[in-house]
């Protein structure tokens, strides 16, 4: 708070102040008062006032500065009203009142916010998992009536399937840590359950397989890598060529993490592309005109990763390979169940 924004906001009380000083010169030269008596009343008129305007400054001053200084510091600013503190002036006090009625206010919205929003939640959960009913029964009634048809419409079947999975691990993953167990699992056991989940797709696209090194354990949840891995493997699959098509999925043992390497001859990402492939709802150039995505799989498996303490980045070259690596560190901070 600087003085000159203060003498301005006060402009109108210091004017006043200055009227009644030449008012009062006035009258005492008029009443031809002794001029010891005119020079101290004078001077007690210019004090009192500057001092009382001195003081109620400081106040000021030093609960709007305490104000800024601690706004400054939150990275949420909403919770200033925690850190105010309490004012010396009626002016403070109205704003403090102020801003713990705002407060309390927004926190009841966000509140009344948070409660929909996790009833919408419960609701694509459940739903989510009524409608794996109706499509386990179609899978069963098309295994039994096996025809060119059938096979047709349990593939469509299968990648309602896939965008199910992803809606409801899409609901679950900003509460992953409520529904996670961090214990040692084995990377051969996960990898292959992934692979045999899609190998209708790499019979149908002759796609070629090669595991190596994978009889190794980390630290994880299986069947959040279970997710993590199969939609990496479905993006291959996806963004596969047409000939030759091949994925490699192997493992590189470091000093302090195992890296599982998914790579494939597909189709590539572009370079410009590559930074944004984490974000939510980002498709890129592969995703509007090759396959129609939602952009969402990728996000999951970044926010799954994040929660689980791995990490995953992506290696591409556009018409060449792209290489998912995904880190598990061999020391882990998180508690683990042997």
């Amino acid at each position: 708070m600087k003085l000159k924004d203060y003498l301005k906001d006060r402009s109108f009380s210091i004017g006043l102040f200055v009227f009644l000083f030449f008012l009062t010169a006035f009258f005492l030269f008029i009443f031809k008062v002794s001029v010891i008596l005119k020079i101290n009343i004078l001077i007690f008129l210019i004090i009192i006032p500057s001092i009382s305007f001195m003081i109620d400054y400081q106040k000021k001053k030093r609960f709007y500065n305490r104000l800024y200084r601690n706004l400054k510091k939150l990275d949420k600013k909403y919770l200033i009203n925690e850190l105010i503190g309490s004012a010396d002036f009626l002016e403070g006090e109205i704003l403090n009142d102020v801003l713990y009625t705002v407060d309390k206010s927004m926190s009841e919205n966000v509140n009344e916010f948070k409660r929909k929003n996790e009833d919408l939640e419960d609701y694509i959960e459940l739903w989510c998992h009524e409608i794996k009913t109706p499509i386990a029964t179609s899978s069963m009634i098309i295994e039994n009536n096996r025809n060119e048809v059938t096979e047709s419409i349990e593939e469509e079947i299968g990648k309602i399937d896939n965008l199910v999975e992803q809606v409801l691990y899409y609901a679950r993953c900003k509460h992953v840590e409520n529904d996670y167990v961090i214990k040692k699992v084995n990377l051969e056991d996960v990898v292959k359950t992934a692979v045999l989940r899609n190998k209708k797709d790499f019979i149908q696209r002759k796609i070629s397989l090669e595991i190596n090194g994978l009889n190794v354990y980390v630290n994880s949840d299986s069947k959040w890598l279970e997710f993590i891995i199969n939609q990496i493997i479905l993006n291959s699959i996806k963004y596969s060529k047409k000939e030759k098509a091949k994925l490699w999925i192997y493992t590189i043992k470091k000093k302090d993490c195992i890296q599982l390497y998914i790579e494939d001859n597909g189709i590539g990402i572009k370079r410009s592309d590559l930074p944004k492939v984490f974000d939510k709802g980002f498709t890129g150039e592969n995703g509007r005109k090759v396959y129609k995505s939602t952009g969402m799989g990728l996000y999951i498996c970044k926010t799954l990763c994040d929660s689980l303490y791995h990490k995953i980045e992506i290696l591409s070259q556009e018409n060449a390979k792209t290489a998912v690596i995904i880190t598990f560190p061999l020391s882990s901070y998180v508690n683990m169940n042997d």
